[in-house]
């Protein structure tokens, strides 16, 4: 909101200008992205949120995140799949999606440039194993605890930049997988990188 009324005010002096247009424009979508997240936590906490439940094809949905996050890397760094297994879920397809761009999404973030984020999808007994690894710069054992926690960043090595979030992302996922029967574990070494994995029941016949 601060960088809103301060293009505001530059614009009232000098007229519009295509940099304080682009920035407000930003601004705003990030607003948008916080209260729709603000809006779906609290609705999680009551219970309120519908879940469409069917079978998930979780590779495809993978794929698709996949996709996308190659674009959003761009040449700044390498997003790899190192193992794709067909699996079917019983999900709500665009949760299901969302938990997958907010973990991915997180890691291609805070991986420094020339760095690389890994991709993989298994089998493991009657679960679904997904997991996200990137050779960024870690995450503080003391922050470990609380990276699930809302509005949480530990900003000692996950220092805030122009296009970071507010600390939802994480929140999200962890209840999304949480509604699934799932459950979803981070391992992190400073220096060394970080590891999401999450486990979802597989669906069977």
């Amino acid at each position: 909101l601060t960088v809103i009324k301060g293009n505001v005010g530059l614009m009232r002096h000098v007229g519009a200008d295509a940099e304080s247009l682009d920035s407000i424009d930003q601004e705003v979508d990030r607003l948008t992205r916080l209260v729709g997240d603000l809006l779906l936590l609290a609705q999680a906490e009551s219970g309120r949120v519908p879940f469409d439940m069917a079978p998930v094809e979780l590779d495809t949905v993978l794929l698709e995140v996949f996709q996308q996050m190659r674009v959003l890397a761009g040449d700044r760094l390498h997003v790899v799949m190192q193992e794709i297994d067909q699996i079917l879920i019983n999900a709500d397809r665009d949760r299901i999606k969302q938990m997958l761009l907010n973990l991915v999404g997180n890691a291609v973030q805070y991986t420094p440039s020339g760095g690389v984020v890994t991709l993989s999808l298994r089998k493991d007994g009657d679960r679904a194993h997904f997991s996200v690894t990137d050779n960024g710069p870690g995450i503080p054992a003391e922050d470990l605890p609380h990276i699930f926690e809302r509005f949480y960043r530990g900003e000692k090595s996950r220092t805030r930049s122009k296009g970071s979030g507010f600390g939802l992302g994480l929140s999200i996922a962890y209840w999304i997988v949480r509604n699934h029967n799932g459950t979803v574990e981070v391992e992190s070494r400073e220096g060394k990188g970080t590891t999401f994995n999450v486990w979802l029941p597989i669906l069977t016949p």
